[in-house]
This record gives structure tokens, C-alpha cells and sequence, in this order.
């Protein structure tokens, strides 16, 4: 009898960055195992992967690579694995958790799409900045209502100037082919800069909301994990991604560089469920 495995990750606005979670599970979960949709009381093993998912998550679920986003409590009883990065250990350890609980293993398993995926070609986007936009530009009704009101002219102007604009609920094949294939990435999206780290592309941080961040989203904390994490410290944004030009996006993707606390080699062999893999 196979081992039953529940995924949590963010299910509800279409959003590339979280459909990616159960694609890298599914890659790893060997031959004795099967992924089954996420119930809160079934009997499967319940874990979690990409996403700041860990304050929604029941007692003894397992976690991978996951981080936090917000500043109340999260269960005291989950089983870590591995975190998205440094912030998040360590908002663990000050909420009670001891050191051993939390090992110091490190990386979104976005990463390690690169080893599971192959882009298709896309040869009219190498001249091109792919813009991704937050996913909350699709249900936040201020944010909604701007893009809503676009014509196809604005997008036409945009593309004249060199600019793509890819939104995160198209599918993720197709948003991260173009991640893939792009001059660069100018993304709102943490996601969106984490793949495009991945497969190796130049991305911009476009943030307009500056130091206060996304609304309900603990300040930039995210971000700053992952930063932490790849050892991109002191990253620069941009209020819009139009500020990005031919002369500045060098000096906006110039960052403090320390050494990458992330391994995916050590993170892959961290995952919770046995070492057959697919990949």
C-alpha cells in the first residue's frame, strides 16, 4: 500500500509561483508514494513546500523549504525539514522551537524547478524584460480596477519600449518559459525573481510599495528571507518596473554579495519522503 501524502500550499487566486509547489513534490515522491489533494482531517502525511504557508499549518505537518509571512504564532508541533531562509529560522526560534528542531537547511524548492523542467524556447522574448506583476493585482479591487482598465494599446506601448508583461495566473509552464527565455525579469512577484535566480536570468525587484511592503504581508520579510537566504544582501527595487532602463538595471541588480547559504544538492536530500527520486 502506497504512503498517502497531503500537500499544503495556496490554492485559491491562480498564482504560478504556488502551482509550482506540488509539480517539485511530485518529482521527488517515489514509487511508494502518491500526493493526495490536502483534507484537514484525512489520515495522509501532511507536508508543505513552496510558499509562506507555515502559520496555516496543522500540528505534525512536515516542512520543506517553506517560510513565514506573518507575526503571530504559528503551531508548536510542526516537524521541520528544511525553510525558505534565515528570517524564518529565526522567527521560529524566538515563537519556542529549540535549534535542533529547526536545522539550518535552507532554500525555496523553487529552485530546484530547473532539474525538473525544461523551458520551451521562445526566441521573441530575448530582447524583451518579462514584468510580472503580484498576484494580488488580480483580486485586490484597487489593484484590479488599474490593470482592468488597461486597453491593449497600453500593453502594445509597453512592448514598444521593451517591456512584457506576464501575469501570474497564466499558466506556470508558460510563465516560467518566459522567465526562462527573457533579457531580463522585473517582478513584483517573489517567485518571479526566485525562478528567474533558477534558471540563471537577470531580475529587478519591483516593489511600489517600498519599505512598507505588501499590504498584509509583514513588511518585505519574504523577500528578505529569500535574499538572506542566496546571500543577495542590501537588494535595490524600483517603485515601477518603467524606472528599469539600459543604463540603471546593472547598477539596480548590484548587491552586497555574501556567501549563498543555499545548497539544493543538501536541500533535494532533505525532502521528507525517502531518496528514490525521478529527478
Amino acid at each position: 500500500m502506497s504512503l498517502e501524502i497531503a500537500l499544503h500550499y495556496y490554492n485559491g487566486t491562480s498564482n504560478f509561483g504556488d502551482q509550482i509547489s506540488p509539480v517539485i513534490v511530485d518529482a521527488l515522491l517515489d514509487s511508494k508514494m502518491k500526493r493526495v489533494p490536502w483534507t484537514e482531517n484525512g489520515k495522509a502525511v501532511k507536508m508543505s513546500a513552496v510558499g509562506s504557508v507555515i502559520h496555516s499549518l496543522r500540528d505534525e505537518t512536515k516542512v520543506w523549504g517553506s517560510g513565514v509571512m506573518m507575526t503571530g504564532l504559528p503551531s508548536d508541533k510542526l516537524k521541520f525539514h528544511a525553510v525558505r531562509g534565515p528570517k524564518t529560522r529565526k522567527f521560529l526560534l524566538e515563537c519556542g522551537y529549540a535549534e535542533e528542531q529547526v536545522p539550518e537547511i535552507y532554500g525555496d524548492p523553487a529552485l530546484l524547478l530547473p532539474e525538473i523542467y525544461t523551458p520551451k524556447v521562445l526566441p521573441w522574448t530575448r530582447d524583451m524584460w518579462v514584468v510580472i506583476p503580484h498576484h494580488s493585482c488580480l483580486d485586490s479591487a484597487h489593484r484590479r480596477n488599474y490593470w482592468g482598465n488597461l486597453t491593449a494599446e497600453d500593453f502594445q506601448d509597453w512592448e514598444l519600449f521593451g517591456y512584457r508583461v506576464v501575469f501570474p495566473n497564466e499558466p506556470w509552464q508558460d510563465v516560467v518559459d518566459a522567465i526562462a527565455n527573457a533579457k531580463g525579469v522585473i517582478s513584483e512577484s517573489l517567485h518571479g525573481l526566485i525562478l528567474a535566480d533558477a534558471y540563471n536570468v537577470p531580475n529587478v525587484w519591483w516593489n511600489p510599495n517600498g519599505e512598507s511592503g505588501l499590504v498584509g504581508h509583514n513588511g518585505n520579510f519574504k523577500f528578505e528571507d529569500y535574499f538572506e537566504s542566496v546571500g543577495q544582501i542590501n537588494r535595490k527595487f524600483v517603485p515601477h518596473f518603467e524606472e528599469v532602463t539600459e543604463d540603471n538595471w546593472q547598477d539596480l541588480m548590484s548587491v552586497t554579495t555574501e556567501t549563498s547559504l543555499v545548497n539544493t544538492e543538501v536541500l533535494r536530500e532533505a525532502f521528507p519522503f525517502g531518496s528514490e527520486s525521478k529527478v
